[in-house]
C-alpha cells in the first residue's frame, strides 16, 4: 500500500478518535503506520501531523483553558523535548514503555471501577513533571499523551476544559518538539511531504469526532477517556513485550 495513502487512513481514523476524546490520534496512528513506514519517519511526520490536530482541539476549545494550570505543563516541556531527542537517538525505548503501559492499565482500571463521586484534584504543580514527561515521549516515541491526560484527568475539569487543555499545551510543545527534531536533524524532506499529506485526512476526521462529542456528558466521557487509557496501555504493553521477548 502507498505511504501516502496509510498515512492519510490511520491519522483519518486518529483525527476521528482524537475529535471524541480530546486525545489518542498518535496512540491510534503511530502504532499502525509505523507497521509499514520506518519509525525515524513516521514519528517526526507524526509530530508535525498532531500539532495541527491539537491547533484544531484547541482553537475549538480556547475558551474554556484554564492557563493557571497549564504554565507547568508548558515549562516542563522544554527539558522534556530535549531529553527525548537524547533517548530516541541512543536509548532503547521499550523498558520506557513497558512501565508506562502497566501503569495506564492500573490507572485506567481505577477511574472505571473505582473513582467514586468525590475525585482527588492534584495541585497544579504536578503539571511539571506532566509536562516533561510529555514531551520527552512525544519527541522520542510518538506517543507522548498519556502523562498529560492522566494529570487533565486529576484537575476536577470537566470535558470541554479537558480538550482544551490537552490541545493549548500540546499545541505549545509541538513547537517545541518539533523544533528539537528539526535542530536534532531529526526532520527530512520524507518527514515533511508525509505530513502535508495526512493533515486533510487527519483534520477531518477530528472536525467529525467533535461534533460526535458534542452529544455525549462529562459522566460517559469519562468513561471513555479511561477505557481509551487502558486501550492506549495494553497497547503500548503489548508492543513493549514482544520486543523484549
Amino acid at each position: 500500500m502507498n505511504d501516502y495513502l496509510i498515512m492519510a487512513l490511520f491519522w483519518g481514523l486518529g483525527g476521528l478518535v482524537n475529535g471524541i476524546a480530546g486525545f489518542g490520534c498518535a496512540l491510534v496512528a503511530t502504532p499502525l503506520a509505523t507497521q509499514f513506514i520506518e519509525l525515524p519517519i513516521a514519528i517526526p511526520a507524526g509530530t508535525i501531523i498532531g500539532l495541527a490536530m491539537n491547533m484544531q482541539m484547541g482553537l475549538t476549545f480556547r475558551k474554556y483553558a484554564d492557563w493557571d494550570r497549564l504554565r507547568p505543563l508548558i515549562f516542563g516541556a522544554f527539558p522534556g523535548a530535549l531529553t527525548g531527542v537524547t533517548l530516541m537517538k541512543k536509548l532503547p525505548g521499550d523498558t520506557l514503555k513497558l512501565a508506562m503501559g502497566i501503569f495506564l492499565i492500573t490507572y485506567a482500571l481505577w477511574g472505571l471501577f473505582f473513582e467514586g463521586a468525590s475525585r482527588r484534584v492534584v495541585s497544579k504543580y504536578w503539571g511539571v513533571l506532566a509536562g516533561f514527561s510529555s514531551s520527552a515521549i512525544g519527541t522520542s516515541f510518538g506517543m507522548g499523551g498519556p502523562p498529560t491526560i492522566v494529570y487533565t484527568s486529576l484537575t476536577g475539569w470537566r470535558q470541554e476544559q479537558i480538550k482544551a487543555g490537552i490541545g493549548s499545551f500540546f499545541m505549545c510543545a509541538g513547537i517545541i518538539m518539533i523544533t528539537a527534531q528539526t535542530l536534532a536533524g531529526l526532520q527530512s524532506t520524507a518527514s515533511v511531504t508525509l505530513a502535508m499529506v495526512a493533515v486533510p485526512s487527519a483534520v477531518s476526521g477530528g472536525w467529525i469526532g467533535i461534533r460526535i462529542s458534542r452529544l455525549i456528558g462529562d459522566f460517559s466521557y469519562r468513561k471513555i477517556l479511561f477505557s481509551l487509557l487502558g486501550a492506549m496501555g495494553c497497547m503500548i504493553l503489548y508492543k513493549a513485550t514482544m520486543v523484549l521477548l
